[in-house]
């Protein structure tokens, strides 16, 4: 599979802090990045059969009447929602690791925050089964707060994957890879997660905040627990202008 940031983003720069990594993605063309999104957002939001089934009976406008319905509208849940989308796509393209369905097309209401975990990601090492935890945010900079938030939810559940965000993933790897589904059930039923089998990524997307860096810096120094931390910063050149350009072109053509 490709890389997804390979077409957009200069190649990443890597920066070794405590024995972790503190990755950095930096945009060289928006405008490519805008359309991968595009052309990712309508399985992200719903699945192929309900848009088959939507183009059949209405065509374009009634994909983007659909999208329209099930996208947040404000900037805020979109934002949101990009910070997992394109986290995603990082532990999936860039780390190879199996992610299931997206969980934003099983969402109660487009303005309502995901609880658990923001991604979870699993892949086959031979016999075992490997993890990824991410936090994902979504942010025109980067304050403290915002990445203490992110390290908050990398430590819940004693810096693992909670057993319920672990059973709803298996069931929704069931329809896209059964045997990992089914190993991932193993493991639950018999030891359960341990650190050793878990990584965390903290994914941050942004604009160029020359800031930011001493701030990840900082909260890698401060990371005592056993779990192998990768920080992932994407900047690019507008945050709201990229956003809004990309649900705009997908939801375009709705009545």
């Amino acid at each position: 599979m490709t890389d997804f940031f390979s077409p957009w983003c200069d190649p990443p720069t890597d920066k070794s802090v405590g024995g972790h990594t503190a990755r950095v993605f930096a945009s060289n063309d928006d405008a490519v990045g805008v359309a991968a999104v595009v052309a990712l957002l309508p399985q992200t939001y719903a699945t192929t059969k309900n848009l088959e089934l939507v183009a059949e009976l209405r065509g374009k406008k009634g994909v983007a009447k659909l999208l329209s319905d099930k996208t947040p509208r404000t900037k805020t849940g979109r934002s949101g929602d990009m910070g997992e989308i394109l986290g995603t796509e990082y532990v999936k393209t860039t780390l190879g690791y199996r992610t299931g369905p997206s969980r934003l097309i099983q969402r109660d209401h487009q303005e309502w925050a995901l609880r658990g975990d923001d991604v979870l990601g699993a892949r086959m090492k031979g016999k075992k089964v490997e993890f990824v935890k991410v936090e994902a945010k979504s942010t025109i900079k980067a304050p403290k707060s915002l990445i203490k938030q992110a390290r908050e939810g990398l430590l819940r559940n004693g810096d693992l994957a909670s057993p319920h965000s672990l059973a709803q993933f298996a069931e929704r790897l069931l329809e896209t890879d059964e045997d990992l589904g089914r190993a991932i059930n193993i493991v639950l039923l018999d030891d359960g997660l341990r650190s050793g089998q878990l990584a965390h990524v903290m994914f941050i997307f942004t604009e160029n905040d020359s800031k930011i860096g001493d701030v990840i810096r900082d909260d890698l120094k401060a990371y005592s627990g056993k779990v192998k931390q990768t920080t992932v910063t994407v900047r690019v050149g507008a945050h709201k202008a990229f956003i809004a350009e990309s649900y705009g072109q997908v939801i375009k053509h709705a009545p």
